[in-house]
């Protein structure tokens, strides 16, 4: 018995006026040293946070101190 599919109510690919949109995020790979990844997780465990957000923050505080620098 083959029936066709029912579409889908209301699940919309486009976000709804006034609903808060996720910023754009790019997937993006480098090469650290073994300890520092290390220390990177260890922090995250510590912080009960995922690694990037680690690296994200650390890298925000990184660029605005050079803007301040400048």
């Amino acid at each position: 018995m083959n029936q066709p599919a029912s579409p889908q109510v209301g699940n919309s690919t486009t976000p709804l006026a006034g609903e808060p949109t996720k910023p754009l995020v790019v997937k993006y790979t480098t090469h650290l040293p073994a300890d520092m990844v290390k220390q990177v997780k260890r922090e995250a465990v510590e912080r009960e946070v995922k690694d990037y957000q680690v690296v994200t923050e650390a890298l925000r505080e990184f660029f605005a101190k050079q803007e301040v620098a400048a």
